[in-house]
């Protein structure tokens, strides 16, 4: 029988509300390594309203503050901002010797950091001698931001993860082939019976007729909330009775931007805007299709994952990771990024076509639990946290 493993994960972020979907996976891993009879600590830069969760799993949460570098976006990133983000990254106390101090207390069998922009949490863990796997959740476009990332990489793990095809791409494309090891993040089937739909509905506060589109996640610009809306708009054109929900977190400006985008055309009563929940499960037993509008490459968005495993066709902009899930006409309908029209056509036609929505979300369910299971996603990423521990 193979010994049991001391991990520490080392979070990015400490949403205090309603978390990433990169918390989301990290949380999940530490959950699924202590239900296997591993010991898992999980160090976050601050308050985290995963904290309960986890402890009640059995994994222990502690917290050490830690700067990070946020220069990870697929966006262009201007001379200026890299100028100063640097800085401050540079700048102490960084956090860095007192995640080292605490590694060397522990003294864990190997260092699991997530994401890239915890810089310091990796030399943290190479400071205390200790072997770091790196998972990877971002997508680089080429140029000197990536080859610095490759360069930390190179330095820093002795395992790197990539959370699919897409962002393993370019982590090859910088000559890290050999320690490189593509998982995607994998999705528990439903436990419990989920609220049937009128209930989620009324639960929401959302009228009981019509067919739901929902977009969910982080209400961000390159989340394609505006996208979202205006293809939305269109789509009405041949599907009077969509309805679209809105659901998540994000800036109040940006916010703002969306409320007045919908206000400005037709079909206002349409559109529900609500605020980030604790869970999907309601979300989704009100949704009838889920669509994903990111207009920069997802490397491997959990909201489409998650309506698959609820038998939920996705309709989605064709972009980073998204293809590894979504097959084209089989699980839901992939459309080129940014036309807003295509999205319109392929929302309007699950709309009046029930049977096809039926027959798109079962498939998706069944590729859910054949290809991103939770169980497949443990088994995997136990290999390569053994593989990075010492003998």
């Amino acid at each position: 029988m193979s010994r049991s493993l001391s991990v520490v994960l080392l979070s990015h972020m400490a949403s205090r509300d309603s978390p990433t979907g990169a918390e989301r996976s990290l949380a999940t891993l530490a959950s699924g390594l202590a239900a296997r009879g591993h010991r898992a600590l999980v160090v976050a830069p601050g308050p985290w309203t995963l904290r309960a969760e986890l402890e009640a799993a059995g994994v222990e949460v502690r917290v050490r503050p830690c700067r990070v570098l946020w220069l990870t976006g697929y966006d262009g990133v201007s001379a200026a901002r890299a100028a100063v983000q640097f800085a401050r990254y540079a700048l102490p106390p960084s956090g860095e010797r007192s995640l080292a101090r605490l590694l060397r207390e522990h003294r864990p069998d190997v260092v699991h950091v997530n994401c890239l922009p915890h810089v310091h949490g990796a030399r943290a863990a190479r400071r205390a001698g200790l072997p770091v796997v790196w998972h990877v959740r971002e997508i680089l476009p080429p140029g000197a931001r990536r080859r610095w990332f490759a360069a930390r990489l190179a330095e820093t793990a002795h395992e790197i993860v990539a959370v699919s095809e897409a962002v393993g791409a370019w982590i090859r494309e910088e000559g890290l082939d050999a320690r490189l090891s593509v998982v995607h993040n994998g999705v528990a089937a439903g436990v419990g019976e989920p609220p049937a739909r009128d209930e989620a509905r009324a639960l929401l506060g959302l009228p009981p007729d019509g067919c739901v589109a929902g977009l969910f996640g982080q209400i961000l610009p390159h989340k394609g909330v505006l996208e979202f809306v205006r293809a939305g708009r269109r789509a009405l054109r041949q599907a009077p009775g969509l309805r679209f929900v809105i659901a998540g977190r994000g800036p109040r400006a940006f916010i703002d931007r969306v409320l007045a985008e919908i206000e400005s055309g037709e079909g206002l009563e349409r559109f529900h805007l609500l605020p980030a929940l604790p869970g999907s499960e309601r979300l989704l037993a009100a949704s009838d299709l889920v669509c994903l509008a990111t207009t920069a490459p997802d490397p491997l968005p959990r909201s489409v994952l998650e309506a698959m495993a609820a038998g939920l066709p996705v309709v989605a902009f064709r972009s980073g990771g998204t293809p590894e899930m979504v097959v084209d006409g089989e699980t839901g309908f992939v459309v080129d990024a940014g036309d807003e029209q295509a999205l319109a056509t392929r929302m309007a036609r699950l709309a009046l076509e029930a049977d096809l929505r039926r027959a798109l979300g079962d498939a998706g369910r069944a590729r859910a639990r054949e290809r991103f299971s939770l169980e497949g996603h443990m088994r995997r990423m136990e290999e390569i946290l053994r593989r990075a521990a010492p003998a």
